[in-house]
């Protein structure tokens, strides 16, 4: 009876396991769209440098495969920068002049000397009317009136309010004595969070995009205080120039209307871009971890029912990976690093610099972009996916009743596990049942977001440590068998643990993935919390269920003794240590941090050039690059300890199990970064057991060919 309901409910689990699934593969073949935005301040500086016009270098763009030019709202510090007729500073700061007075027209003065508090406000002047007309014109758009001042005099003036919390401190400096010795560390107030404000777009800018036939994408800039019009006064620029965005991309730490005294977006924003349908930017965080920080954002996102699209930025290092290691002609490594982003990481928006040859220069070879746009667009091809408007993926949210239904499973295989391991009473089995049933109901209603991290938590554990247990039963069975096997036997036996083992562990991957498969998880605004744990967890399983079915140091005549695992324990505890464990202890420790940091991208352990050549060479010949810890490393041990057993070497199974546990963990990990289709990381680890099945095959003849060399000096073992 017991095994009827376990089989039904785990029929039913796996039925409401491929309905989440199938709603999360809907959502992600929507998605099947990219857009290549430019960076139009770095692009005009290179155009600059060798010569050219905006237009023409643009144009070179549109033609390589570029869709649209991003430009920032003119700011004050930018309008410098690029030498346009006016300055600014602090009004403190303009005071240290002793005549400072003569500077400023008598209205503009007498404002200014009656301006007591007005110490933190910044004071712009100019000589030119275009210029004066264009900072006034976008001031008043966007900003209340309390905010600013104009005196259109010979020189123009305009004081823009500000307080001491927008102050840019500079502590570069300190003073010491003739002793070298510091005296104080001054704190020089050197400029404000004004200067970076939005004053609107540059109309000629505009038109230079324009004329090279690529679309405008205007993003804006905000001031988190005065800022009741800013919505109204960008969305009116984009009507005055035709320029209506496929993502709104927000410049700055702030999302536009966002304000320090409530501490979120206003209304007007949300009720716009709801009425355009107006998808968010989101740009990706340089260690791929999330996004960069920009206040508001998150609600706002939530608020849209995650109308979102993932950007991806071309940061300075990325910039420069232009004929990288010496290996790579041109921009090919820049072209693998947009191809992941894209296909790995549901990236839909690529924000694009130009290739730099230093921090400051660029290289001149236009026809590189060209050849760069052209190999990505052919490869994205094997994917469906298309450069043009980005696609946005659709809202979609897991329904809790499917969630519980295919928990159920989980709850029965754990209880199986448990079984099978520690042989628990049957009447506590049942315990833990209606325990199980009533706690996964339970926990989906009073917690629903947590049930979803700790189902997924679950699936990540369990499965992997069945297939655990499983190899060990397969190793102990070969152990005991009296049969004596040829190679093509060990090979076969090889291929069917192997096989078995991968399939378990992709369908807890399977589980995973359907668990964290709302929107938020595959646009990675939220994530699942659990993926260095469940890489830990059942390597500590494997430690506990080797003991109890291997034992420490047992004899092969003895495995099949009822013999308790306390045992083992303490023959392990009062082992004679030796100086040789240690060094092999620190080795062991070693491998698994360089495994677990290895795992993620919040380490400084980077990847070695040879691999990473390797790496993108598999990216060029499959569909889906297998992880070469499992290739290289996991599952050629694997095969390695299918052959010691065959030929009975018990002692040295324990380090290549082992070696297997971190690539059966690996299968799991793979499903367990919500941004990667699920499609991929399927494709991915069956490429990688295709690619284990060669190698180990071939370990298996070589460690024949060894064995074969050993038995003739040393002795015989189980060999034919």
């Amino acid at each position: 009876m017991k095994k009827k309901i376990y089989l039904v409910i785990l029929l039913i689990s796996v039925i409401a396991t491929g309905a989440l699934l199938y709603g999360r593969i809907d959502v992600e073949r929507q998605t099947k769209s990219v857009e290549i935005l430019a960076d139009y301040e770095e692009f005009a500086i290179m155009a600059d440098q060798q010569g050219l016009t905006t237009i023409a270098l643009f144009t070179t763009l549109k033609d390589a495969g570029v869709t649209g030019v991003t430009l920032k709202e003119e700011t004050l510090y930018s309008m410098v920068n690029e030498q346009k007729p006016i300055e600014y500073n602090l009004f403190k700061n303009v005071k240290k002049n002793l005549d400072w007075e003569e500077n400023y027209g008598p209205k503009a003065l007498e404002y200014l000397n009656g301006n007591l508090s007005g110490e933190y406000d910044v004071v712009v002047r100019t000589y030119d009317s275009s210029t004066f007309e264009f900072l006034k014109s976008g001031i008043e758009a966007r900003y209340d009136s309390e905010f600013y001042q104009f005196f259109d005099e010979e020189i123009k003036t305009i004081v823009l309010k500000g307080t001491i919390k927008d102050i840019y401190f500079s502590e570069s400096s300190n003073y010491k004595d003739y002793l070298s010795r510091g005296i104080k560390l001054p704190r020089l107030e050197v400029s404000s969070v004004i200067e970076d404000i939005g004053m609107g777009f540059d109309a000629e800018k505009v038109n230079q995009i324009v004329s090279a036939g690529l679309e405008v994408n205007l993003r804006p800039s905000n001031y988190d205080k005065y800022n009741e019009k800013i919505v109204s006064a960008y969305f009116d620029e984009i009507a005055k120039y035709n320029a209506m965005p496929n993502v709104i991309i927000f410049n700055g730490r702030e999302v536009m209307s966002y304000t320090a005294e409530t501490g979120n977006y206003s209304q007007a924003l949300y009720d716009k871009l709801k009425e355009l349908n107006l998808p968010v930017g989101m740009v990706e965080a340089a260690d791929q971890l999330g996004f960069s920080e920009q206040r508001g954002i998150d609600n706002l996102a939530k608020d849209l029912d995650y109308n979102v699209v993932r950007v991806f930025p071309m940061i300075e290092y990325i910039q420069q990976r232009y004929n990288y290691l010496g290996y790579y002609e041109g921009a090919k490594e820049i072209e693998n690093t947009m191809y992941r982003a894209i296909t790995e990481r549901n990236i839909r928006v690529i924000y694009f610099r130009p290739y730099k040859d230093s921090k400051f220069t660029y290289y001149t070879e236009l026809e590189e972009y060209k050849k760069t746009f052209d190999g990505l667009t052919q490869r994205l091809k094997a994917h469906n996916i298309t450069i043009g408007k980005p696609s946005v993926m659709p809202y979609h949210n897991t329904s809790i009743y499917l969630v519980i239904l295919s928990a159920f499973g989980l709850l029965i295989l754990g209880l199986i596990l448990l079984k099978l391991v520690f042989d628990i009473a049957e009447k506590f089995e049942w315990v833990l049942f209606f325990v199980g049933m009533i706690g996964i109901v339970g926990i989906n209603f009073v917690a629903p977001n947590l049930s979803i991290e700790f189902f997924a938590f679950t699936a990540a554990n369990v499965f992997p440590t069945l297939a655990i247990l499983f190899l060990i039963e397969f190793v102990k069975d070969m152990l005991l068998s009296n049969k004596v096997y040829t190679v093509k036997g060990i090979i076969a036996k090889y291929a069917t643990a192997i096989s078995i083992a991968v399939f378990m562990c992709i369908i807890g991957g399977l589980y995973v993935a359907s668990y964290i498969s709302r929107a938020d998880y595959l646009l990675e605004i939220s994530y699942f919390r659990g993926v260095k744990a469940s890489l830990l967890l059942p390597i500590a399983a494997f430690v506990i269920i080797y003991i109890i079915k291997l034992g420490y140091k047992r004899e092969v005549r003895e495995l099949d003794e009822s013999t308790f695992f306390i045992d083992d324990i303490k023959r392990f505890l009062l082992e004679d240590v030796k100086v040789y464990y240690a060094l092999i202890a620190v080795a062991l420790a070693g491998i698994f941090y360089v495994y677990l940091a290895r795992s993620g991208h919040d380490t400084n352990i980077e990847v070695l050039d040879v691999e990473l050549i390797f790496r993108n060479f598999l990216e060029d010949v499959v569909l889906a690059r297998p992880r070469t810890k499992e290739i290289l490393m996991a599952f050629p041990a694997l095969s390695a300890g299918i052959y010691f057993a065959a030929r009975g070497y018990s002692k040295l199974l324990f380090p290549c199990l082992f070696g297997a546990v971190l690539g059966l963990t690996s299968v799991v990990n793979t499903f367990c970064h919500s941004r990667s289709p699920v499609y991929l990381s399927t494709v991915r680890e069956l490429t990688s057991l295709a690619f284990s099945l060669i190698i180990g095959i071939v370990i298996i003849i070589v460690l024949d060919l060894i064995n074969k060399v050993y038995v003739s000096h040393f002795g015989s073992k189980k060999y034919e």
